[in-house]
């Protein structure tokens, strides 16, 4: 763990590896095919400073403290940031900050997310989730895989935190002795925090800025956004002019990077792509169903099936939101169609 970690080799599960000059890189476990999230640890006087908290499970929770037994120096935990409210990011949150008995941060909007989703998973309103994906077009099938992947992603939650410092786009939080500024976006979730250290030589990405991935992007249905898209693009052309050019990304899944910068890019252009192929594509009345072909999401199927009608479905509305296309919402069955404008 002396060696510094320049050629980016992930750490086992519950491994800590340094990854950046007082930063240490591990990983906790996530029961699905991206098995895995990262986890960042900053150097913090006489303690560590912890980034997200992987989602809710036992064997994650016997890593931890596996792994708290283990730190270098004085095992103390002098904080905890969670950037956004998605499970695998907050799942372990609340359990985790007991354990620690250390602050925790968060922003605004998405406390209110999860202790929204939290509201949801506690009453199990399925009479309101089949009249949401009715409009969708989803099928019989689809809403059974919807209904098992919700039940599934259920169990990845545990305890919320209680008490919580909230943060937002612009603050700076001292870690180690060093200034590192917050900056928050929306689109892939309602306020999801990054930061980047003073110097600009470490970002710390979450969800933000991920190699070969393109984060999901959708319409759900406990969704505080109503145009995500739209969000998630001014976040990203925002974030341009925000991240440092020498700065080593370190993101939520996969390998760090360099160049964070061009990977957004990647990210606006392959967004663009999918608006094109939808407006050549609307010369005639669709469904989203339908549209979901268009952007090569035909053979999902299960959970997956419903995120993808959920992203085309945030696609086309990001289009009439711009006045390029229209949605007639007169079928009785309450299906909506789309055209051009």
């Amino acid at each position: 763990m002396n060696k510094l970690n320049t050629r980016f080799s992930p750490p086992d599960f519950g491994e800590l590896i340094r990854v950046a000059d007082g930063v240490l890189w591990t990983r906790m476990k996530i029961p699905i095919q991206l098995d895995h999230i990262n986890i960042y640890l900053i150097e913090d006087g006489d303690g560590w400073f912890i980034i997200d908290t992987g989602p809710q499970s036992t064997e994650n929770q016997e890593l931890w403290t596996a792994l708290l037994s283990n730190l270098p120096g004085i095992a103390k935990v002098t904080g905890i940031l969670v950037t956004h409210s998605h499970p695998d990011h907050i799942g372990l949150a609340g359990w985790l900050q007991d354990y620690c008995a250390a602050p925790l941060y968060i922003s605004e909007k998405e406390m209110r997310q999860a202790l929204n989703e939290q509201n949801y998973r506690n009453a199990k309103d399925y009479e309101g989730l089949n009249r949401f994906y009715q409009q969708l077009d989803a099928s019989p099938a689809d809403m059974e895989g919807l209904e098992e992947g919700l039940s599934f992603f259920d169990t990845l939650y545990g305890p919320l935190p209680t008490e919580v410092t909230l943060v937002k786009s612009g603050d700076t939080l001292q870690i180690g002795g060093a200034p590192w500024s917050l900056w928050s976006g929306s689109g892939h979730s309602i306020e999801h925090i990054c930061l980047q250290k003073a110097s600009g030589d470490i970002l710390i990405s979450g969800d933000q800025i991920i190699a070969h991935i393109t984060p999901f992007v959708g319409i759900s249905y406990i969704t505080q956004e109503s145009d995500p898209l739209a969000g998630w693009l001014y976040s990203l052309n925002d974030m341009l002019q925000w991240i440092s050019p020498k700065a080593l990304v370190l993101p939520a899944h996969n390998k760090p990077l360099y160049h964070g910068e061009q990977r957004v890019q990647q990210v606006i252009a392959h967004h663009k792509h999918s608006l094109e192929k939808l407006l050549l594509s609307l010369t005639q009345w669709h469904t989203v169903n339908g549209l979901s072909t268009v952007l090569g999401w035909k053979n999902k199927r299960g959970f997956a099936r419903c995120l993808a009608l959920e992203e085309t479905f945030a696609h086309v509305t990001f289009l009439v939101n711009s006045g390029q296309v229209v949605c007639d919402d007169s079928d009785p069955s309450g299906v909506l169609r789309y055209r051009l404008a």
